[in-house]
């Protein structure tokens, strides 16, 4: 009953210290991987590792110790990301559920790089079977994350955000808040007697959001190629994977030294288990997105859908995306972009989207097209059932002017 027990008790640090060890493993992108293998090697005698730079950047730098030494820099210094910074916030206990946690989850794939969200609350609604008034409650638990005003859906509720979380006086607060929504009719304010106070507040925001992202991008390496003769060859990008092996196995005698020789040979297991769920999940997106890589446009495809074929946690999923990216023909994508929400049963927003652009780069200049038309167009390509409102969105995502604005730009060139 005793051994039973102790069993049991050593399965459980196991799995507890391979979780430990297994999730940092997945989510780091490959530039990061390296610096966090070297890391483990250092903590651990049992554990070799080889630089995955080294060795690549001097067979593609031959004879040039400069570009070697600057790609080398560029491609090892890597900076936490906004998706990163927000997903490790989705927790309790802002949000305490599950519901709230996937609902979260898909509101963070559609927030931008510069922190503004960019999603439609109605499809979100739909693909976590919940209301928009829900979708809209969890959106605006943002405003209580780091950095502060991310996913806000503009400047002005982005502003609201971060007034919110500064320690000013309530008055000061007040006017600040007055300013924002009559940032053009600010001059009439100019005698308030907490003006000069509430303009120091508003210069203290930043716009964009998440500004501090934004900049110093860090160089991407792609995980996978995806090569398209006749067929479609996935291959992984093994020139980066840094090596680790075990060393001088025979000198864990005593307890301390036998547990950091089992974690040792866990991440030895652990970086090839990785290699094969992102080349699991590489397969299914490239299956399921076959039609982009042969020149077409994205299909609808949610996180849940490949959570529930690979039968993995849709955070799992989330964590594995981030940061991973796909070299093809038409360039490199990060597999986050590949998900991207239905319009209708074979229609994604993505398609839409390009299609709005292409008929704004197709239209007259003397009369671009307005709302209303670009609107009856995709509803008669389509077959599909879409509100106005929808449509003036999308345009104002891809920041494409009014036809007003158009007409007055083409005028000008």
């Amino acid at each position: 009953m005793g051994y039973s027990t102790n069993l049991a008790v050593k399965q459980k640090q196991s799995m507890q210290l391979s979780l430990r060890l297994w999730l940092p493993l997945l989510q780091a992108p490959l530039q990061e991987l390296d610096t966090l293998l070297e890391k483990h090697s250092y903590e651990n005698p049992f554990l070799e590792h080889t630089s995955s730079f080294e060795v690549s950047s001097s067979s593609r730098y031959d004879g040039d110790p400069d570009a070697k030494r600057g790609f080398i820099e560029n491609a090892s210094v890597y900076k936490e990301s906004l998706y990163d910074k927000l997903l490790e916030q989705i927790c309790k206990p802002l949000f305490p559920t599950p519901v709230s946690q996937k609902v979260a989850l898909e509101i963070l794939q559609n927030i931008e790089s510069d922190g503004y969200f960019t999603g439609d609350i109605e499809q979100i609604a739909v693909a976590c079977e919940v209301t928009n008034d829900f979708v809209e409650s969890i959106r605006k638990r943002f405003g209580y994350l780091e950095p502060c005003g991310v996913g806000a859906i503009d400047n002005e509720e982005s502003f609201l955000f971060q007034l919110e979380a500064m320690e000013i006086p309530s008055e000061v607060h007040e006017l600040a808040c007055i300013l924002v929504r009559n940032l053009k009719q600010i001059d009439k304010y100019h005698k308030h007697l907490h003006f000069e106070e509430a303009m120091h507040a508003l210069k203290m925001v930043n716009n964009p959001p998440a500004i501090e992202y934004t900049e110093d991008e860090p160089y991407i390496i792609p995980d996978f190629f995806v090569d398209i003769t006749g067929d479609i060859a996935i291959r992984i990008n093994n020139d980066y994977y840094p090596d680790i092996e075990i060393k001088d196995a025979f000198l864990a005698k005593n307890s301390e030294l036998k547990a950091k020789l089992r974690e040792a040979k866990d991440l030895v297991g652990l970086l090839e288990f990785r290699k094969a769920t992102l080349y699991k999940l590489v397969i299914c997106i490239v299956d399921r997105q076959t039609r982009f890589f042969m020149g077409g446009e994205l299909r609808p495809l949610t996180m849940s859908n490949i959570a529930t074929e690979l039968g993995f946690e849709e955070s799992t999923i989330s964590r594995a995306v981030s940061n991973k990216y796909i070299q093809c023909d038409r360039g490199t994508f990060s597999l986050k972009s590949f998900f991207t929400n239905a319009v209708s049963n074979n229609l994604s927003s993505s398609e839409i989207k390009n299609y709005l652009q292409a008929l704004v780069a197709n239209e007259p200049h003397d009369k671009p097209l307005t709302d209303d038309e670009i609107i009856n167009t995709i509803i008669e390509k389509y077959d599909i059932s879409m509100g106005r409102r929808t449509i003036t969105k999308y345009r104002k995502l891809l920041g494409v002017p009014s036809s007003k604005e158009r007409k007055k730009i083409y005028m000008l060139n």
